[in-house]
């Protein structure tokens, strides 16, 4: 299975238990005062807010798979992580490209935005059964717009926003590692001449 620009493929089979951020809290979700979301776009950071608004907000498309989240602003982990969020979803976009995990809420918004259509094949991240989307048992053929976003509270974004964003942080950490590369390249060259200069001979 190869890896798409999202990197998401890794996530199926993921195994569906509840995981919390804070210090190993026994409570439910529903009962932590406060939670926060990350955009990995900015690291803008919204909250604190109830567990409910943060599961509405991902419902609504409003986190996307790389976003973060935490009930202390000190631990983080990928929103994806959270089974109480229910973003089970991937969206396959081509042979070797896919998006998510996303809600089921949010596929069926993406389909309302025209982004996938019914013949899109979805992956469920815990069973690992892969189907179209119109044989899933939440599909809607017609489907109503979203409510507007309140201000101050984190907006969507497309999946080829989403793509488009993470293609360039990999294409600028491969600059990176390039010149990681070429540092290390020229730092070997230089030990090899003092090594000469020394009257030895590196192997």
């Amino acid at each position: 299975m190869g890896q798409s620009p999202t990197g998401g493929k890794h996530f199926r089979r993921r195994i569906c238990s509840p995981v919390g951020p804070g210090h190993g809290q026994n409570l439910p979700m529903e009962h932590s005062a406060k939670w926060f979301l990350k955009k990995h776009e900015d690291g803008e950071v919204f909250g604190p807010v109830e567990f409910a608004k943060l599961k509405e907000w991902a419902r609504a498309a409003q986190v996307s798979p790389l976003d973060m989240v935490s009930d202390d602003e000190v631990n983080w982990i990928k929103a994806p992580m959270l089974q109480e969020l229910h973003m089970d979803y991937l969206i396959q976009l081509g042979e070797q490209s896919y998006y998510g995990p996303t809600t089921e809420e949010a596929v069926q918004e993406f389909l309302r935005r025209g982004e996938i259509q019914a013949e899109t094949l979805l992956i469920n991240c815990c069973t690992g059964v892969e189907m179209a989307l119109r044989e899933t048992g939440f599909f809607q053929g017609q489907l109503p717009p979203m409510d507007e976003i309140a201000q101050g509270e984190p907006g969507r974004r497309t999946i080829r926003q989403n793509l488009q964003q993470r293609i360039r942080e990999l294409e600028l950490l491969l600059v990176e590692r390039r010149q990681q590369l070429e540092m290390a390249d020229a730092r070997i060259r230089q030990l090899e001449k003092r090594l000469q200069s020394a009257g030895l001979r590196a192997d």
